[in-house]
């Protein structure tokens, strides 16, 4: 049996620009007006076009539910042995749909079965990567939606409401469209239900594909600032060195050195991150050297510079070819012989032949410095990297996550990733992140290059792509959500509270929106959506809302954290009002969360590993210096 785990970023001239920026910007809302004005007539025209035909037939959906149900089970019948296949058998529990798919049981118990069956196949447990369970939950997905939409005129009644619920947000219940960039958090979410509801009926594929392709961008963004790879790979470079060659019939006898510098550049690249590595450095020697009874007493002095470009992948690191170059010049200081002519004859020889001297060791110098920098940055090209695919894939296919499309790059001043998390029907981001120069920190009103370590920027949609379908309909408490809180960071000070009164309540996550996060205005609000609340004996079964509000603030020390306003906002939806027993429970549950939502966010220190692969970043920590929330995005920069 699988055992369980939890885990889980510019006077004529001004006028004509003035004039082409405000004339983009016409353009701009006017192709967002049209955009909506082209969604608005295709609604109309699925409206007129439902066709009862394409409707998913939940007759061959139950056969391929019940085809893969055994196929599954003939599977780890194959493959374990009978102890492990029972353990599978009992975690899987077919026997309930089963039963009431083939005694015709009614759709709202078939429906229940499947859903309870597909959440036992949906979550952390090992082994629910395996592609035949895989195979199964989408054979459940399609089933659900046929049981949903199986019925005529059930099911076109129901698409004509989801249509009618899009147009509504897509004008905000007037004739006049709106554009996208109104549209609230809780909106595009709701236009992300629609979307995947007129998909589960096989309707209006035209209106889906157009709303799912203009809500394609990464919704995941990372910068890390150009000074950061530098100082990183900078070091200073003091290599002493025994001399010992055979130059022109003289032996040659003493010490050398070089003392530079190596630096680094960033260059601009699109799909890997490209890096100019050099060596800038000064040559001496001090030699003495060997041609029958004459020596002589030299000294020289010269340049070396050295280059290689590397590129980076997710893979690992790609070198080009180094370069080398070296210019020396040498001095003789003193012919050793008792004979003074002895000492005039090899000086005279000795001038003749220090060029073509110079220019051979000019070639072994180069030939030395060009590899031993090839020795040195190969140990850099031999560093091994994690494989994330790898790592990633079991729990992507344990959760029916997306594989996140990931795209590095570069430019002089910064190294920026960009991850699009997007489940097939799912809407990521509509609009790309504020540029960092607009993202003011405690010390700045932008943030720019040298300024910062690094920032990340992360979209509202991250949530509705990933953790919603495995938060939907689950019972949570708050050990659990602090769990799931401090994945991100987000646990308190006090975190380890043992006041059992205020931390003993449950809470079931609404299938829609169970957890969220908004980013606008400069505020940012998380939120939890239940549809009952429980607490010792007293329990509220009714949907309720509860969210709390932070603001950026600036502390003495010239850090950003996030502050949450006094009050969390509990609201329970619907319109009816509390009874006096919901009353009471009321304010346990405004206890109950005002102890969970943390009172500030991000004030701790940010560390990287001791560990970490770069010696000079390794165990450094890095301060919270701007948060910005505007347009769905939170962008959190540090240093």
């Amino acid at each position: 049996m699988p055992s369980s785990a939890i885990s889980w970023i510019r006077c004529s001239l001004a006028f004509l620009l003035l004039n082409a920026v405000v004339g983009a910007g016409s353009q701009a809302s006017l192709c967002r007006g049209g955009e909506v004005d082209s969604w608005l007539k295709l609604i109309e025209q699925a409206n007129g076009e439902l066709d009862p035909e394409r409707l998913p037939s939940r007759e061959t959906r139950e056969q391929e539910t019940l085809d893969a149900m055994r196929e599954a089970e003939a599977f780890f019948q194959r493959v374990t042995d009978e102890a492990n296949y029972q353990a599978w058998m009992r975690f899987l529990r077919f026997d309930p749909l089963r039963s009431a798919i083939e005694e015709e049981q009614s759709i709202a118990k078939r429906g229940n079965a499947a859903v309870e069956l597909y959440q036992r196949l949906s979550g952390p447990e090992e082994g629910l990567e395996l592609s035949r369970l895989i195979a199964l939950r989408e054979s459940l997905d399609r089933y659900i939606a046929a049981l949903r939409y199986g019925d005529p005129k059930r099911g076109l009644a129901l698409v004509g409401r989801q249509l009618s619920t899009l147009q509504g947000i897509l004008t905000n219940e007037t004739d006049t469209p709106i554009a996208l960039s109104d549209l609230s958090g809780e909106q595009v979410a709701k236009i992300e239900s629609v979307v995947e509801s007129l998909a589960d009926a096989n309707q209006a594929d035209t209106l889906v594909r157009s709303i799912v392709r203009r809500y394609s961008s990464p919704n995941l963004r990372a910068f890390v600032d150009g000074n950061v790879i530098a100082n990183a790979v900078a070091r200073p470079v003091n290599n002493p060195e025994a001399v010992n060659d055979c130059l022109l019939g003289t032996r040659v006898i003493g010490n050398a050195r070089v003392v530079g510098q190596v630096t680094s550049q960033l260059l601009p690249s699109d799909g890997n991150v490209r890096l100019l590595v050099r060596l800038d450095g000064q040559f001496s020697t001090t030699t003495r050297g060997y041609n029958g009874p004459v020596t002589l007493d030299t000294s020289g002095i010269g340049q070396v510079y050295a280059a290689r470009q590397l590129v980076v992948t997710e893979k690992g690191i790609i070198a080009g070819e180094p370069i080398a170059t070296a210019s020396l010049s040498t001095n003789i200081h003193r012919i050793n012989h008792p004979l003074k002519l002895v000492r005039k004859i090899a000086s005279k020889k000795a001038a003749e032949m220090k060029p073509q001297a110079e220019a051979l060791s000019r070639q072994k110098l180069q030939s030395r410095v060009l590899e031993g920098f090839r020795k040195q940055t190969d140990e850099n090209v031999n560093r091994s990297f994690p494989d994330l695919d790898a790592k990633m894939a079991p729990w992507l296919g344990r959760l029916d996550l997306p594989v996140p499309i990931r795209q590095l790059s570069s430019t002089s001043d910064e190294v920026h990733v960009q991850v699009t998390m997007q489940r097939p029907l799912g809407l990521s981001a509509g609009n790309a992140g504020p540029s960092l120069s607009s993202v003011r920190t405690a010390t700045s009103s932008g943030t720019y290059p040298g300024g910062y370590t690094a920032a990340i920027q992360v979209h509202e949609s991250i949530l509705n792509n990933t953790v919603m379908q495995l938060l939907a309909g689950e019972t949570f408490t708050p050990k659990k959500l602090r769990e799931l809180t401090s994945s991100f960071g987000l646990q308190k000070d006090n975190d380890e509270s043992t006041d059992e009164e205020a931390q003993d309540f449950e809470v079931d996550f609404s299938s829609f929106r169970p957890v969220y996060f908004e980013a606008r205005d400069q505020t940012f609000r998380i939120g939890l959506r239940g549809d009952r609340f429980a607490q010792g004996g007293n329990e509220l079964d009714r949907r309720l809302e509860v969210s709390a509000l932070y603001r950026p603030a600036i502390t003495e020390d010239n850090r950003m954290i996030l502050i949450r306003d006094e009050e969390i906002d509990l609201q329970f939806p619907g319109g009816r009002r509390l009874t006096l027993s919901q009353t009471a429970i009321k304010a346990n549950i405004e206890e109950g969360f005002d102890k969970l939502f943390p009172d500030t966010l991000l004030h701790r220190p940010w560390t990287i590993p001791a560990d970490a692969k770069m010696p000079a970043l390794a165990g450094r920590s890095a301060d919270v210096i701007g948060i910005d929330a505007r347009d769905g995005w939170l962008t959190i920069v540090v240093r």
